[in-house]
């Protein structure tokens, strides 16, 4: 019988920042991440904004595919999970964090991380 090695996976992380000003920014900690199934992955994205009340949202891009909302979070929560994935907001270091456990091949791709202000 033939072992097979489980594939490797490729996640590409890319920021984008949904704001008015300049002194609002976000920025990524990783260009590329290199893991294999079943294992996990996390991304953190840091962030300097004046907003406040605000949103900020994973988004994956398959390769070659359309991108699509992973997960978001809003500036008065700290955590949520929704299956494999999970985000946190650490406030006071001004960190998003996306984690995702039991990678698959169709986890591999580009992520983003996007920010928006939230009118009230």
């Amino acid at each position: 019988m033939e072992s097979r090695l489980p594939a490797v996976l490729c996640i590409v992380a890319a920021f984008i920042h949904l704001g008015s000003s300049n002194s609002e920014t976000v920025r990524q900690s990783q260009n590329k991440v290199y893991k294999q199934e079943g294992e996990s992955v996390t991304l953190d994205c840091s962030f300097t904004l004046s907003f406040n009340y605000y949103v900020m949202n994973w988004y994956q891009q398959p390769f070659g595919e359309r991108m699509t909302q992973v997960m978001s979070i809003y500036s008065d929560s700290t955590s949520s999970s929704k299956g494999r994935y999970s985000v946190s907001l650490q406030k006071g270091n001004k960190i998003l964090t996306l984690t995702i456990t039991g990678l698959t091949l169709t986890d591999s791709g580009v992520y983003f991380c996007a920010v928006g202000e939230v009118p009230r």
